[in-house]
């Protein structure tokens, strides 16, 4: 009776795991093309939650231990590069004589705001992903032993990662906040230019300071997306292939910041001043 009674409480539990569709996608783990097929069962049809449901099915804390900790060890040569040759020997301006230092000055600025905000990140995503595999990791798991140091690598990251952190850079909020000022000033005061030739002249020393400053941060954005390029990016992607089944790796956000950057400095340098002084002029 003892027995009997012990071998249908094992059916049943057998049963209720079949039942559980997160306890059936762990038994499918490994087999993307049942997985597949079991949420088509369930009419799963969102992108994104057939992307969680595929990574509550993983067999474990790391996709590919065997390899983690090679790999865990170049991305954090790789991130040591980029934060020491991420944003200098900027070859700008070199056409303009002595001015040539001042942009190259201004352009490296730009890159040094987006290389430490990036390595600030990473190292962020990087300490946040291991403890919280770690803390999935069996107490006596090769997982655990692989993880907890890397934890504590990527802890130690963001603190040196904090220590060099930038602002925004100046030049970029400074050609924002002058010609707004400058042009709520003419809006409030009612100023009229008395002749034409000055007002086209302040019109084209306008459109050539917004042009100039958006090449710049272009500059500024393209030194840093390739430094990324050259030195993260592949170690990154390899690490998050080896912790598997987190998403994709955190991305620089350069042509996000490019596009925002220059879509202003157009806007307060031409676009504002134009119409401030189509509405004076009426």
């Amino acid at each position: 009776m003892s027995e009997t009674s012990h071998a249908e409480r094992d059916s049943q539990h057998v049963d209720e795991m079949l039942d559980n569709p997160l306890e059936r996608l762990r038994l499918l783990a490994g087999d993307d093309d049942a997985v597949a097929a079991f949420l088509d069962e369930l009419e799963v049809s969102s992108p994104r939650e057939r992307e969680m449901l595929a990574e509550l099915a993983r067999p474990g804390p790391l996709a590919h231990p065997d390899r983690f900790d090679a790999d865990h060890r170049r991305l954090v040569e790789a991130l040591e590069s980029l934060r020491r040759h991420g944003f200098h020997g900027s070859q700008s301006g070199s056409s303009l004589g002595p001015f040539r230092y001042v942009i190259r000055w201004l352009v490296e600025l730009v890159a040094r705001y987006l290389v430490v905000s990036y390595a600030k990140t990473v190292a962020t995503r990087m300490r946040n992903l291991y403890w919280l595999r770690e803390m999935e990791s069996r107490s006596d798991s090769t997982e655990l032993r692989l993880l907890r140091p890397a934890r504590f690598d990527a802890t130690a990251l963001v603190e040196i990662m904090r220590s060099r952190e930038i602002g925004i850079p100046s030049f970029v909020l400074a050609g924002l906040l002058l010609p707004l000022g400058a042009t709520i000033w003419r809006l409030m005061s009612g100023f009229r230019f008395d002749s034409w030739v000055v007002a086209l002249l302040v019109g084209a020393g306008g459109v050539a300071i917004g042009v100039g400053l958006s090449w710049i941060v272009l500059r500024g954005c393209a030194l840093a997306s390739s430094r990324i390029h050259l030195s993260v990016r592949e170690p990154l992607a390899t690490v998050w292939a080896d912790v598997g089944s987190c998403g994709g790796p955190p991305k620089p956000g350069v042509r996000t910041f490019a596009i925002v950057a220059i879509v202003l400095m157009v806007g307060v340098w031409i676009v504002l001043p134009a119409l401030v002084a189509l509405a004076l002029a009426s």
